[in-house]
């Protein structure tokens, strides 16, 4: 994450965090699907009982279906305790990946704010550019009318020019 928070704010950075994002989805789901996997088999007195493989090989008569309920309690104990170790290495790795979904989130929302200001830094300079255009354009505008050969008496004052020159360079 920090590589792409490093990164000028473009599209190569929000297409790396896109992938980024999806692999995280992926493995958010298949993480989910494993703890609800074990989670059902923890449930299941009896799938734990034929787990333990040893005690099943060696005498097969006391798992004969339906099995009992001491057999199912002395049984599953051992097989119980390796799947909730995995179900909490799972829960662990699933608690990871939120907080990794958290920081791609944060990294999102920088590369927005990045490429907000740069937007606004490009229509700041746009509009510097219109005002100064329209201010070129009303220069032009008052040239243009005292320049039409029309009588209108003001070229017959000697600071007629200097106050007409004046007045369109401070107005």
């Amino acid at each position: 994450m920090r590589e792409l928070r490093s990164d000028s704010p473009g599209d190569h950075a929000q297409e790396r965090l896109r992938l980024h994002k999806d692999e995280v989805k992926a493995m958010e789901a298949r993480v989910q699907g494993f703890v609800r996997a074990v989670n059902d088999v923890l449930d299941e007195d009896e799938d734990l009982a034929l787990m333990n493989l040893g005690k099943l090989i060696t005498d097969p008569g006391r798992f004969l279906l339906p099995v009992s309920q001491e057999v199912l309690h002395e049984e599953s104990d051992e097989p119980e305790l390796i799947l909730e170790a995995y179900l909490q290495q799972a829960l662990g790795i699933a608690n990871g990946l939120d907080l990794l979904r958290g920081q791609i989130r944060t990294t999102e929302e920088q590369i927005t704010m990045a490429l907000d200001a740069i937007r606004n830094r490009i229509l700041y300079v746009n509009t510097l550019l219109s005002v100064a255009s329209l201010c070129v354009a009303t220069g032009s505008f008052v040239g243009s009318v005292f320049g039409m050969n029309l009588r209108n008496h003001i070229e017959d004052e000697p600071t007629a020019f200097l106050r007409v020159t004046c007045g369109t360079v401070a107005g």
